[in-house]
């Protein structure tokens, strides 16, 4: 029922002792705020409060997964851009600053997360970054008159071969999604960032009584070798598909639906992981009604409104419930009530 006790408990359980007190500390900054953030209005201060709340829960995050990490003197490690003489959002950037001498929010939530140091000054584009986001991606594919990028998984799974004692990944979508937005197999691979991960291998077909739908089936290439249990190599496959899948949380079953991101040539190298993209939207929303509230006034009522909307109502609880999972280490969902 509420993320946020979870989270608690993970604090307590999993934090050094001599930090613990500050990662409470900021749980508790983070709820006050995500508290305060639903009372509010969207137009006021809305995003302000709701991204003091993501930061606020990712230095619990950073402290508890990794006592080194000081944020006394901490920044933000974004910086809001505009193009000379563009437009809010639309010509808007981030640029990111990987941490120095100052420990840099966001570099250090990439590191943490992912053990990935993020490339000093990268630029982030607004309009990159949101259709990154799954809640409302279909109103921002008719928004910006593009084709849908999401696809969904319809299942994964750890195999294993006791014969040689090797282990691999398999996932499964139905190949008629591909067809629909015309993207052949081969796109499929390198948009997603799967290819040279994983291969595509004979399919199957549904067995639904109705209709038999092609299922795509691909298999991840490296086959580490376990010892006494399959369950001893799952820690090496999960590195290799976790940052490149996209996830929404629900209360009903299959209780997490996954899905591949396909991006172009042009955005592939603002492609960033889920939790890292809908910080970044955040902090910039949080910036615009902080500093120029009039302009994010404009935003709504442009191209993107109704998508930005979207974005603030749905997607604080999902990133909590996102960020429980990665406290907890395992997959948190809102509880199924009758």
């Amino acid at each position: 029922m509420d993320p946020w006790n979870l989270v608690s408990t993970s604090v307590r359980q999993q934090c050094d002792a001599k930090r613990a007190d500050e990662a409470l500390a900021y749980v508790e900054q983070s709820r006050d705020f995500y508290r305060a953030a639903v009372a509010a209005s969207v137009s006021a201060a809305r995003p302000l409060l709701l991204y003091y709340c993501f930061m606020n829960l990712v230095k619990a995050y950073c402290v508890t997964k990794d006592p080194g990490i000081s944020f006394s003197m901490a920044k933000h490690g974004l910086q809001e851009c505009l193009v000379p003489g563009g437009k809010e959002f639309l010509d808007a950037y981030l640029v990111v600053h990987a941490g120095v001498s100052n420990t840099n929010v966001f570099d250090a939530f990439c590191q943490v997360l992912t053990g990935i140091n993020l490339p000093n000054t990268m630029r982030l584009d607004l309009v990159r970054l949101l259709p990154q986001v799954v809640p409302g991606h279909r109103l921002w594919a008719e928004a910006a008159n593009e084709q849908e990028r999401f696809i969904n998984l319809l299942d994964i799974q750890f195999r294993h071969r006791r014969s040689t004692q090797t282990m691999w990944l398999s996932l499964d979508l139905f190949a008629d999604d591909l067809s629909r937005l015309g993207v052949s197999h081969r796109r499929l691979l390198e948009e997603s960032g799967l290819g040279g991960d994983f291969r595509e291998v004979i399919g199957r077909h549904s067995k639904g009584k109705r209709e038999r739908r092609h299922i795509m089936h691909l298999e991840s290439v490296r086959c580490p070798r376990y010892g006494g249990q399959p369950s001893d190599a799952v820690h090496l496959l999960v590195p290799v598909i976790k940052h490149r899948l996209w996830t929404t949380v629900a209360s009903v079953p299959p209780y997490r639906r996954y899905y591949l991101y396909l991006a172009p040539p042009a955005d592939r190298g603002q492609v960033i992981p889920q939790l890292l993209s809908i910080y970044a939207i955040m902090f910039y929303l949080g910036s615009i009604t902080r500093y120029r509230p009039h302009h994010f006034d404009r935003i709504l009522n442009e191209a993107y409104g109704a998508r930005i909307l979207e974005f603030i109502d749905g997607q604080p609880l999902e990133f909590m419930y996102l960020m429980a999972s990665e406290f907890a280490g395992r997959e948190v969902t809102k509880p199924s009530i009758v």
